[in-house]
């Protein structure tokens, strides 16, 4: 009897573990057809041939509880209302392509998010009004995620209010949207990460008013106004493994004397404006990046000092890197396609530094490289 009684124990904590975790892991998906997370809650279902669905998302949140799933199909599309989520729910779509939220003339945001923990997947939310944001989450904000949406023709795409945090933006198209594709203010240690953000009237990502241990990795941000701004003092975030392509102004933008102690690792930064201007923050480490056939420069600084910029790879740029107001800087084991060295065989021309050419004064890299890196 108590062997027996420790295995229907163990089963059941196998359960609940189980539970716990389907929502996250098997929804990777653009559709996401008969899939039930096993979960503790209730399913409330919008749309569909049973009578006793609701004919509303919102209706649906409404009547939901916490740990709640309101499974949306895509038969009433579009759905023009703006849902308001204000319980620890998951809001999941059927199908990415085809379960469209259209918002209401009149209301702001197509999704205000004030609750935390919650979970939207699935979706096309398209904002038709002036002044009407895609996605909205609330201050204070924290452990929510947004995955897997379509959000495009709004003002801002998704709009991170102040001191939100430990938000998850991931695997979205954001696209086509008036300002930035994501806004962020005062927010701390969120991951914005696998997006495809184009064609949006300014930067595809802002951090603003002191965003800070943000990771921004794997997306790809081209043909906007500009790529990434880091502005008002936002530190120690780091930008890796992104493509940053095509946009009119830079690449990636640093502003602000306290935005510092940021990394830009292995990047891939081309066909820009100017790929990476910093002006005023320093301390900031960049390595292992491309700058490639950006119009006008491929890294400039300007009143930034104490950089390091290392074991990158400058080719097909206007003017590979310049320095304004700069010092401090140390310039290591960068390819650079215009260093004398690879341009001549005699031994003597290996010795020479590469020269980076500043207002006045001239900073040198004493290890360049003669092949570019894999990057």
């Amino acid at each position: 009897m108590k062997i027996k009684l420790i295995e229907k124990i163990l089963v059941l904590g196998i359960l609940i573990f189980m539970s716990g975790t389907g929502v996250v892991s098997a929804l990777n998906g653009s559709s996401i057809t008969n899939f039930q997370p096993m979960n503790l809650g209730n399913w409330l279902y919008v749309g569909g041939s049973n009578p006793g669905n609701y004919s509303t998302i919102q209706e649906a949140i409404g009547n939901a509880s916490n740990g709640d799933t309101v499974f949306v199909y895509d038969d009433m599309s579009p759905y023009q209302e703006n849902i308001r989520i204000n319980k620890q729910i998951f809001v999941i779509g059927e199908n990415r392509d085809t379960t469209i939220i259209s918002g209401v003339t009149g209301q702001d945001h197509v999704v205000r998010i004030n609750y935390k923990n919650i979970e939207l997947k699935g979706f096309t939310i398209i904002g038709n009004a002036s002044g009407q944001d895609g996605i909205t989450v609330y201050p204070l904000m924290e452990l929510c995620t947004i995955s897997n949406n379509i959000i495009k023709d709004s003002d801002y795409g998704i709009f991170l209010q102040a001191t939100s945090s430990r938000i998850t933006i991931s695997n979205n198209i954001i696209l086509n949207n008036d300002f930035q594709g994501i806004f962020l203010q005062e927010s701390d240690r969120n991951i914005i990460s696998g997006n495809t953000i184009e064609g949006n009237g300014d930067f595809g990502i802002v951090f603003d008013l002191i965003s800070k241990q943000n990771l921004i990795d794997n997306n790809t941000i081209d043909n906007n106004f500009g790529g990434i701004q880091l502005s008002s003092s936002s530190s120690q975030n780091n930008i890796s493994g992104n493509q940053v392509t095509n946009n009119n102004m830079e690449g990636i933008a640093i502003k602000g004397i306290l935005s510092t102690v940021n990394e830009i690792e292995g990047n891939n930064i081309t066909n820009n404006n100017i790929g990476l201007k910093i002006s005023s923050g320093g301390k900031n480490i960049i390595t292992s990046n491309n700058f490639k056939n950006n119009i006008r420069t491929g890294l400039q600084l300007s009143g930034s000092n104490d950089n390091i910029v290392k074991m990158n790879n400058f080719m097909d740029n206007r003017q590979n890197a310049r320095f304004v107001f700069s010092s401090r800087t140390i310039w290591d084991e960068n390819y650079w396609d215009d260093w004398i060295g690879i341009r001549f065989e005699a031994p003597i021309f290996k010795n020479f530094p590469k020269t980076i050419r500043g207002f006045i004064f001239r900073n040198y890299d004493k290890n360049p490289q003669e092949e570019p890196y894999d990057i």
